[in-house]
């Protein structure tokens, strides 16, 4: 595992996340990679008039703010655990992104959360996680997000 992909979504579960990482990292020589994806602002026009500028402005400083969040949250990683890693900030599908990133960066593992919810919810959505593991055809660690306070 030479390349550990560390997948968040949330901030407030970064730390526990690529703490799991960081232990697979020291055992293989590998690197962290550690990413958000988040939804891309549209560029044209026309969907630009469908919603206020208020609502763009809002998700243009959310994207800013993660893009710090992730980026020091790799230079941690380096200074305190003596592991490389990298920071990203993406912006499209969260499936699409993933699986370019996997390959262009010849990711190995692919470390995410995991939160439970109920049976009626899981009826009625997709299964991202499993979506990944096929698209992506590389093991994926899921972990179990805890709620810290």
């Amino acid at each position: 595992m030479k390349n550990i992909l560390v997948a968040v979504d949330h901030p407030k579960y970064a730390n526990q996340l690529t703490a799991y990482a960081v232990q697979i990292a020291k055992l293989t020589n590998g690197k962290i990679w550690i990413i958000h994806v988040s939804a891309a602002n549209p560029t044209d026009l026309l969907s630009r008039e469908a919603g206020p500028q208020f609502i763009y402005d809002k998700r243009t400083e959310d994207n800013q703010k993660s893009a710090v969040l992730i980026k020091k949250l790799a230079l941690d990683v380096q200074e305190q655990y003596n592991v490389p890693s990298e920071g990203l900030l993406v912006e499209g599908s969260v499936v699409k992104s993933l699986k370019k990133i996997v390959k262009d960066n010849e990711i190995d593992l692919v470390v995410a959360g995991h939160k439970r919810r109920n049976l009626v919810y899981g009826l009625f959505t997709e299964n991202k996680k499993k979506d990944l593991i096929d698209e992506l055809q590389i093991p994926l660690l899921a972990i179990p997000l805890i709620d810290v306070k």
